[in-house]
């Protein structure tokens, strides 16, 4: 499977909106904080500043758009395995 990812963040929220999936990540390291968002096949990152006020902002748009935090990823045929 592929995702495609792009820079564009208005482009990328037009693409989310028909998606029926819709998916995000952050990752803290030091100040930053990088975010990554897919939907379908189109995803976004980027690198935020902790105090960055557009971080803010796509933390918003995540919640209004219904994203739902991605917490892991494992293979199916490992899924139920303990």
């Amino acid at each position: 499977m592929v995702v495609y990812v792009i820079e564009d963040l208005d482009y990328f929220m037009e693409c989310a909106r028909g998606a029926r999936i819709k998916l995000w990540k952050q990752k803290k390291v030091g100040n930053e904080v990088e975010v990554r968002l897919k939907a379908g096949t189109v995803g976004f990152k980027k690198v935020y500043d902790v105090n960055d006020p557009e971080l803010k902002k796509l933390r918003e748009v995540i919640e209004v758009e219904s994203f739902v935090e991605l917490i892991d990823v494992e293979a199916d045929d490992s899924f139920f395995l303990f």
